[in-house]
Order: C-alpha cells, then structure tokens, then sequence
C-alpha cells in the first residue's frame, strides 16, 4: 500500500504523522475485515467460492464448475487463484474464509494501481487521492469485500488504467502492463471487459496527441500479441480436454449475443444509471462534475489534458457498454468507479473553501451520527435483543435478536472508532482533508459492519440454516428444485453435498423436490400433488424465501 506524501497531508505539524500511520492502518483494515468470519453469502460471492472449492475437492483448475456442471459465464482466473487460497490456508481457515483472501489480494491490487495511475497521470503528490476518493464510494461498501469476477475485472480496469497512463513515458513497460490488464480482464471476466480496454485503446489517440505516436502503436501491438498467446493458452487445454466444453465456452464469450440493441432495453439502462450511479459513484462524481464545470471555462489546461483524457474515454466506453447489457446490476457497475475516482482527484485542489468544508463536515456528521447509532443499537440488542423499532429499520431483521459478546470483534471496532476521532479531529480546513476524512468514515462503518455486526448480518444472509434442513435426507437421492436460484443451489451444494437439479427431467428422476416460495408464511406452504410434505426453513429475518421440501409419494 503506497503512504500518503507527507507534504500533501493537511494537519498540523505534530498530528502528521499520526495521520499517515492511521490512514494506512485504516486502508488495509478496509481491504481485510470483512473477508473471513461469515458464510458464502448469495450470488457471485457463493457461486465464485463453490467453484474454487470443486476445483479444490476434484482437483481440476481448468474448468469452473457450479454443482458439478460446467459453467462459462466468466473466466476461470478467478476461482482459480482462490483455489490457490484454499490450498494455502485451510484448515487454518474454513474453505470460504481461504477463498476470500482472493478477494482481498486483487482489492489490493485494484488500489495500488489506481494509486499508480493517479501519480503517473497527476505526479507525486496525488497518487494517494484517487485511492481514497475510490475507498470513500458508496458502491463499493460490501460488494468489493465478497469473492466475484467482477473483482478481477476492477484490478484489470486500474492495470490498464496504469498502463496506458504510462505508455507514452515507457511503452515497454506500457504494453506488458496493458496485455496483463488485457489477459486479467478475459480470464477474470469475460469478452466484455477486453472490448472495453481495448476500444479505450483505441480512442486514446483520436483525443491526444500524447498518444498519437509510433510508440503507443508499438503499446498496443504488443499487448495484443501478449494477449493472444497468454489468452489461448487455457482455451487450448480446454479443447484437449473436452471439444463439447470448448464450444460451450465459445458460445458463452459471444459478446454480440449478450448485447441489446433494443430502444427498450437502452432507456431502461439508462435510467437505471441515472438513478443509482447518484449513489454508487459518491462522491466521486460531485468532485468529477467540479472538474468538468472548471476545465470547460478554460482553467488547468481545459478538458484535452492526458489526465482528464484517459479516465473519460474509459467512463464513456464503459456506460455505452452498460447501455448495451441486457440489465445492469450494482456489482457490475462498479467497474467504472476506478476511471471515475481518477477523474475526481485532478480538482481536489481548486474546490472552493466553502465546498470542501461542506463535503468535511457532511462526512464528519453522517459517519460521527451512523457509528454512533451503530454502538447504541447493538449495545442495546446485546442488554435487551433488538427491538421492534430497529427490526423495522434495518429491513431483514428479526425482533429480539440479541448477539453474543466478542472481545476481538468489539476491540477492534472501538480501535477504529477513537482512530477515526484522531484522524478527523480539528485542523487547517483542505480540500483533500475532506477527502481523506469522508475515506475513514467510510472505512470505520465498514470496520463496525465487519465485526459487532457482522454475526447479526451473517445469520441475515447465510442459507447454512436452509442446508441444514436438507442433510437428514440427501441420502434418499438427487434433490429436484423449483425457483432455485444458482447461488441457493451452491450453497447447498457446498454445506449439504445437496446437488439440486432444476430441469424437468429431475422431476421424474429425483424423490426429494425443494421448492421456494416467496412472500408465503409457514402455516400456509402448499401441499403438491404426488408429493408428501416434509418440513420447511428460511433464513432468520427473511420474509422473501421460504424453503419447502416434499418426497414423493410411493408408487
């Protein structure tokens, strides 16, 4: 993790270094907590960390699997390198916990890039500002600290980022960097992501002349041919293995399929970005529109500077690629808050006294406030339960919940909160003070979630409940299911050994069928024709999913 410069931090002389070490501790604590201590929760975090565990379990790192069959909706590079993970760090850790160290690894990585970028692109004194403006966005909260492809493909957009930022200075050192971005995006991701870099690529220099040169052509020659032979290497392995897997995975990387050209479909999406990005990208983009209202009346060199340049001919590449994707869902948008959180940091510097202390002191208040009700709600649920107030405001929630007492979790979570009221204390108002102290609210709600709160949110998530349910009966045979999701199926698949089957013919072959119904009470499951009803489960809080599981009547 790169320190922050000293002559950029804005404190008084005997706090300064009290601010680097708190920043740093606050950063890689935001990048660790939150990684072990809970189960595989629901979608891309379960069904990434059940295919690295089947590659473990079966010994085969060349094909991604999902309860046992073949899956291609993203590269195998992720699941691969937490496969690594499990190898490493069980026992010590539960397969889950191990698996999420990749998560970790490539979070790392997604900063020191960006922090790389930001320098190459804004010199020495920046580097650290598009690492904490990245830090402080709201989109990223929980989703970064769960184990997804989309991981991957982050660190891949900050490695391009890096890249081509350096190209025009070093295009050796450019064009391997860039066909790692390139081979990372695809292996990780999918095609998606390739196209994205590469148009980046491409565009760089019908805006600039700094990449108008026979060197950047050089750049992107040679991280293609690195590209290519690094990226047919596992497609070839795959043939070799299999020419049935090799088409399947063919057929999933046809990008064309997977776009829409619907009328429809585009002012659905783009709705659906003007809504959420108001939120997922603060406040980066405040400080991005600062930038853009600044540079157009002419000040720093207007809008054509290489620094403004790069991140905008990524942002705009990645929301006509939103526009095209048949849905957008929050986890995929983040991509862009990379080339957004460099573009926000070049007019940190010029933001008007009166801005940067609003954006100061609504973070000091907003944080201050929500940590404080975070310390009173779970003091208070751990003395009386939870009341029926907070259930109600937390959603998910059960009335009465009432947590156990763990010194770690509550010594850690009071360490950050005094760490928090050390880095934020009173000094000379900046603008980058503004911004380093919205980061640290950011990474102490994250520290409290992570550890007094993460058993309440973990029991709010965790299908192990459900799972459990099913072990008594998985000896009778195959588990047909009905509105099963991929991520229930491997969750059950990881804690039951349950391989549940959602096609028609496992209705004739299986005699146990599960079925999920949703906003539907316990006293009112259904009975099934043919069928005897067994017993049902849901996860504690959720009135969404309830679990049903019948046999089927002997014949």
């Amino acid at each position: 993790m790169l320190a922050p410069d000293t002559d950029s931090l804005s404190s008084s002389e005997p706090w300064r270094a009290w601010k680097q070490g708190g920043l740093v501790l606050l950063c890689l604590a935001w990048i660790a907590l939150g990684l072990v201590g809970h189960a595989p929760w629901k979608v891309e975090d379960a069904k990434t960390i059940v295919a690295a565990w089947e590659m473990v379990e079966k010994q085969d790192f060349l094909v991604p699997r999902l309860v046992g069959e073949p899956d291609f909706s993203y590269g195998p590079l992720v699941p691969q390198l937490a496969s690594l993970t499990i190898t490493v760090f069980t026992p010590t850790l539960a397969p889950h916990d191990a698996a999420r160290i990749a998560a970790g690894v490539l979070l790392f990585l997604t900063l020191l890039f960006t922090a790389l970028a930001g320098r190459e692109l804004g010199g020495k004194t920046r580097y650290w500002l598009p690492m904490l403006i990245l830090i402080g966005c709201a989109g990223l909260f929980d989703r970064v600290h769960m184990l997804s492809p989309q991981i991957g493909a982050m660190a891949a957009i900050a490695l391009s980022l890096y890249a081509l930022a350096l190209a025009p200075r070093r295009p050796g050192l450019g064009g391997v960097l860039f066909g790692l971005a390139l081979i990372v995006g695809m292996l990780s991701y999918n095609a998606h992501v390739l196209i994205v870099l590469l148009l980046t690529a491409l565009l760089l220099p019908m805006a600039h002349a700094q990449w108008r040169c026979g060197a950047f052509g050089f750049t992107i020659i040679f991280a293609v041919v690195l590209t290519a032979i690094s990226c047919a290497a596992w497609p070839a392995l795959l043939y070799q293995r299999s020419p049935d897997l090799f088409a399947q995975w063919y057929d999933a990387q046809n990008i064309f399929a997977s776009w829409s050209f619907s009328e429809v479909s585009i002012i659905e999406n783009a709705g659906w970005l003007l809504r959420n990005l108001l939120w997922l990208a603060w406040p980066a983009w405040p400080l991005a529109a600062w930038l853009i209202w600044i540079r157009m009346r002419g000040f720093h060199g207007g809008l054509k500077t290489p620094a403004v340049i790069l991140p905008m001919t990524m942002i705009l590449v990645l929301l006509v690629h939103f526009l095209l994707i048949p849905e957008i869902r929050a986890i995929d948008s983040l991509f862009i808050l990379v080339p957004f959180a460099l573009l926000a940091s070049e007019e940190v510097d010029s933001l008007p006294r009166s801005g940067s202390a609003g954006l100061d002191w609504f973070g000091i208040l907003t944080f201050g406030l929500a940590a404080i009700a975070l310390w009173l709600f779970w003091w208070d649920a751990y003395v009386n339960g939870l009341s029926s107030y907070a259930a109600e405001l937390f959603r998910d929630a059960e009335a009465g919940y009432q947590p156990s007492f763990r010194l770690r979790g509550a010594s850690v979570s009071l360490f950050l909160t005094i760490l928090w009221i050390m880095l934020v204390r009173p000094a000379r108002q900046s603008s980058r003070r503004a911004v380093l102290n919205w980061a640290a609210g950011m990474m102490l709600i994250w520290g409290m979630v992570s550890t007094i709160w993460m058993p309440y949110l973990d029991s709010r998530r965790s299908y192990q409940v459900v799972a459990d349910m099913l072990h008594p009966y998985i000896e009778v045979g195959c588990l047909a299911g009905q509105n099963i999701g991929d991520a229930q199926r491997a969750i059950f698949y990881y804690y039951a050994h349950a391989e549940t089957r959602n096609d028609v013919a496992a209705l004739a072959a299986c005699p146990l069928l599960l079925v999920q119904y949703d906003d539907i009470r316990a006293e009112n499951v259904p009975q099934i024709d043919g069928y005897q009803y067994l017993e049902f489960s849901y996860r504690y809080g959720d009135d969404n999913e309830l679990y049903a599981l019948y046999r089927k009547d002997a014949l």
